[in-house]
């Protein structure tokens, strides 16, 4: 996300971490994944944001990947609220691209005053593929799309002097490095394959 892209790692480290928003995650952004014979349907409730899944679930690894990705997209929407607590070291491999990367992003956050909040924009992520390499490392195909605003907090407990940062709309299909570390699928790198500016390509409802 231009800006975007850098509020999000906005799609790397070229497009790197994924995404914004404000509020508690349980409030906000749930995972819940439902298993059939062949593959697993992933969804949301929350009004602006929604994770699923159409990655055939045919391992158990692949299954342990696609709960841990979602589980981190879902803590990477909460940093956007609360960059100050963002769980960095749970959602990324320490030293890796994207914990640089994340790291630098919610720092500068903090410094600027620079949050999101609740509903304003929407995020949508859909995992499309798994691709495993070896007993730690896979990689991870997704589509995502995000209209989430970025403000310009003064007073972080109101939002009476708040301005618009960066309302850039993004999506963009991203392939994400994850390695098993600790018993979590935690990332590594991302690269953005497309991207479009002010559209949606990954063909999401609404």
């Amino acid at each position: 996300m231009s800006n975007s892209f850098m509020r999000y790692l906005r799609y790397g480290a070229p497009l790197v971490v994924l995404a914004t928003s404000c509020g508690a995650p349980s409030d906000e952004l749930t995972f819940n994944t439902v298993t059939t014979s062949s593959a697993a349907t992933t969804t949301t409730i929350a009004p602006s944001e929604r994770v699923e899944s159409v990655v055939a679930i045919d391992t158990d690894t692949t299954q342990h990947i696609v709960i841990d990705f979602g589980q981190i997209s879902q803590q990477r929407a909460q940093c956007g609220r609360t960059p100050s607590q963002c769980p960095i070291n749970r959602m990324t491999v320490a030293g890796s691209p994207l914990f640089r990367s994340l790291t630098s992003i919610m720092n500068e956050r903090v410094v600027g005053h620079l949050y999101t909040r609740k509903d304003s924009g929407k995020l949508r992520v859909r995992i499309e593929s798994v691709e495993i390499i070896d007993t730690i490392r896979a990689t991870v195909h997704t589509c995502i799309f995000d209209s989430v605003v970025l403000f310009d907090s003064g007073q972080v407990d109101s939002a009476a002097d708040d301005i618009v940062f960066d309302d850039s709309v993004i999506s963009a299909f991203m392939v994400w490095s994850v390695q098993l570390d600790h018993g979590i699928w935690k990332w590594v790198s991302s690269t953005a394959t497309q991207r479009k500016i002010g559209a949606d390509i990954c063909g999401f409802a609404n």
